[in-house]
């Protein structure tokens, strides 16, 4: 295709995913004149002329009524290509976020449809994305557009806006609806009872690094069959367990075969990263990465996987080299006790209780085969980075002679507020606090509410802080043992912590069982690296500390 300038613009908004909390782009529409009224197109004399190969930009700008990159349109044509032949291919589509995949897959179906009414021919496909909401809700919108000046799709183009129509609240049909002339949108949840629904045409997968590879055998990939739908994956890099994985090596292998029996290699992968958008002209979308990558650094899993498109193991160190010697890049010194012209934040753990208290003394700690309740006191600095300061160790003893321990050290260094680990038995401990301590701002964190999303989210955050350096561990206090032994615990568990990439690019850590132990007899905990998290998330939702205790930064962002 020849270049072009791209008419329809986009500002890019920094937020996190509701589901994971990692790092993603959001694009606002720029609805400008341009859009409006489409960029200058070549004349088309009748509406078959809409349907010739060399006619697919302007098919584009009359039925989206923008102008698409060239990227997109060497996408939609080798898509097109295909399913107008009956070839069957399976196409593996990896673009890095906010780039415009929807707006192709919802171009394709409209255009498909509108083809098949045109020719009068069977025309049909079906959508499926991992999650009702947001997921497969967007791509309906995406294709139904709306009646407005500034919106294309089945309601807002020209020509299908008085001919097309919505059955069962997830089917689009152009002409007389029927199952030969529809569009359904179902979800591939593995708890999702799907519908049986036929793809003549195309078979697409949303967000397919998400889905259920079982699943989509056993429940989506049979309604291509009937007369060789193509079949197109959507999405973005994960692991090399994910099905978009599997998805391209199958692609990669039918490239072989066809090869072998066309004469030359048909293109069925393709990955359309943050540089190629940015070469295709689009300046803000450079912009906005340029930020994230400033802000997270290159090496963060959702820069590498989501903008790179760069696969990554599915178990992997939490923290690189880089970036623990960054969070101990400080002169920073612990202390026992609070200086009146400093803001104190706290962070606890919270262990389940044992019936045989243990006296912790610095000869014990990490020895113990039992959970530890861990609290951490940290200063909040004026530039809004922490620095954890202090640090208490219980294990096994009783929750309510610990409650008032607690409440005695809150007391000591009085802290403006913190993070408590609410999940199961630390429940009430963490209410507790917020009745005792009305006035200071106390966030009961669950780690287990909607599954393990909130522990992604934590691990995204601190992934974010140590990004921005805005957490910074103090030297080892050597002039007391027990605080060095804790200190060194710490140290352990950070350069220990494995992260496990899970599905919606959530994210889990722990220290495992057969990491190389600290010292003989030493066993393999968490709790502290928790709490240090614990902590930045304390850090985070104090937005706006009195202004004679500290000055803190917008972070929504983070």
């Amino acid at each position: 295709m020849g270049e072009t300038t791209h008419k329809y613009k986009f500002d890019y908004r920094e937020e996190a995913d509701p589901i994971s909390g990692a790092p993603i782009l959001v694009a606002i529409p720029k609805m400008i004149k341009d859009a409006f009224n489409g960029a200058p197109y070549a004349a088309i004399n009748d509406l078959g002329e809409l349907f010739r190969r060399d006619r697919l930009r302007e098919a584009w700008r009359i039925l989206r009524k923008n102008d698409p990159f060239d990227y997109q349109l060497e996408v939609c044509d080798a898509i097109i290509y295909s399913c107008l032949r009956g070839l069957g291919w399976q196409f593996t589509i990896m673009q890095t976020r906010q780039s415009g995949k929807n707006e192709e897959s919802g171009f394709l179906q409209q255009y498909l449809l509108l083809y098949g009414w045109y020719y009068g021919v069977p025309t049909s496909g079906v959508k499926f994305a991992p999650v009702h909401k947001p997921q497969v809700q967007a791509s309906m919108d995406r294709l139904e557009g709306a009646d407005t000046p500034d919106s294309g799709g089945l309601a807002g183009s020209a020509v299908t806006k008085a001919i097309w129509t919505k059955s069962d609240g997830y089917k689009y049909h152009i002409g007389t609806p029927r199952d030969s002339n529809k569009w359904a949108f179902l979800s591939i949840n593995p708890s999702a009872n799907v519908a049986s629904q036929t793809a003549f045409t195309l078979l697409e997968g949303d967000e397919a690094q998400d889905i259920d590879t079982n699943k989509w055998e056993r429940d989506a990939q049979p309604m291509g069959s009937f007369n060789n739908a193509t079949t197109v994956f959507w999405g973005v890099a994960w692991t090399k367990e994910s099905h978009i994985y599997k998805a391209m090596q199958q692609s990669y292998e039918m490239e072989k075969r066809l090869e072998a029996e066309l004469g030359y290699r048909p293109k069925l992968v393709f990955k359309i990263d943050a540089h190629r958008v940015i070469a295709s002209g689009n300046q803000n979308y450079k912009k906005a990465f340029e930020n994230q990558v400033a802000r997270l650094g290159v090496n963060h899993i959702a820069i590498q996987t989501q903008y790179l498109l760069n696969f990554v193991d599915s178990i992997g160190r939490f923290f690189d080299a880089e970036q623990v010697a960054r969070m101990y890049a400080t002169t920073e010194k612990t202390r026992i006790g609070p200086n009146p012209n400093d803001v104190y934040l706290f962070s606890i753990d919270v262990a389940g209780q044992e019936e045989e208290v243990t006296e912790i003394d610095e000869a014990s700690i990490g020895k113990e085969k039992r959970d530890s309740t861990a609290l951490t006191v940290g200063k909040l600095q004026k530039d809004g980075s922490v620095l954890p300061i202090c640090w208490y160790y219980w294990t096994g003893e009783k929750h309510t002679k610990v409650r008032d321990q607690i409440i005695a050290i809150l007391k000591h260094w009085n802290t403006i507020g913190g993070v408590c680990d609410a999940t199961g038995i630390g429940e009430p401990l963490a209410h507790y606090l917020k009745e005792k301590f009305p006035n200071q701002e106390i966030e009961a964190y669950k780690f287990k509410a909607q599954g393990d999303e909130n522990k992604s989210k934590l691990g995204y955050l601190a992934y974010s802080f140590v990004s921005n350096d805005l957490i910074k561990i103090p030297k080892q206090p050597t002039d007391d043992p027990k605080q060095s032994e804790l200190w060194l615990e710490l140290k352990w568990q950070i350069e220990n912590l494995v992260r496990v990439a899970k599905k919606q690019q959530t994210i889990n850590y722990h220290v495992p069982e057969n990491a190389t132990p600290r010292f003989e007899g030493h066993k393999p905990h968490d709790d502290l690296v928790i709490s240090l998290f614990l902590l930045m998330r304390a850090a985070w939702n104090i937005k706006n500390p009195d202004g004679n205790k500290a000055e803190s930064f917008d972070r929504e962002g983070l």
